[in-house]
């Protein structure tokens, strides 16, 4: 008689993780287009797109840690920033290798006396502030997903 073997509890933890992570990418993807017609019907001046896309992933993140949490049922915190650093990871490493060097304009302007100290720390602090948004919204999303009460 064959026994059946189940998956290892490791296992079946990373898949809550990957699972929200999807979900995180999802309500992103969601809240970018809505950003992104938002500027466009409103005619809002450029400028203002680094902010909503910067809102878009806290969404994302929101989303991720919120689906953690709910999924896990407890330890909300640590759920929801494992979560949240999952979904934060690829785009953080995607902005490296594209290249997210959109400084500041006092930052990049060529009067410095090297152009590479300048566009290393606009890089560092721009990844460095993405993974605090994200620990922070990643958070708060997985206490309110451990919180919920009732139906999703």
């Amino acid at each position: 008689m064959a026994t059946r073997r189940s998956k290892p509890p490791s296992r079946r933890k990373f898949k809550a993780y990957i699972a929200s992570a999807v979900l995180g990418f999802i309500a992103s993807a969601a809240a970018l287009v809505l950003f992104s017609l938002f500027v466009f019907f409103l005619r809002l001046p450029i400028g203002y797109s680094r902010f909503f896309s910067l809102l878009a992933f806290a969404t994302g993140c929101l989303v991720s840690g919120f689906a953690a949490g709910r999924m896990k049922r407890q330890g909300g915190l640590a759920a929801g920033i494992k979560a949240a650093l999952l979904y934060a990871l690829p785009i953080v490493v995607i902005g490296f290798i594209v290249g997210d060097l959109s400084a500041p304009a006092a930052v990049s302007s060529a009067s410095t006396a090297s152009a590479a100290t300048p566009i290393a720390a606009t890089v560092g602090s721009a990844a460095f502030g993405k993974f605090v948004v994200a620990v922070m919204c990643g958070a708060a999303g997985g206490v309110l997903g451990v919180n919920k009460n009732g139906g999703f």
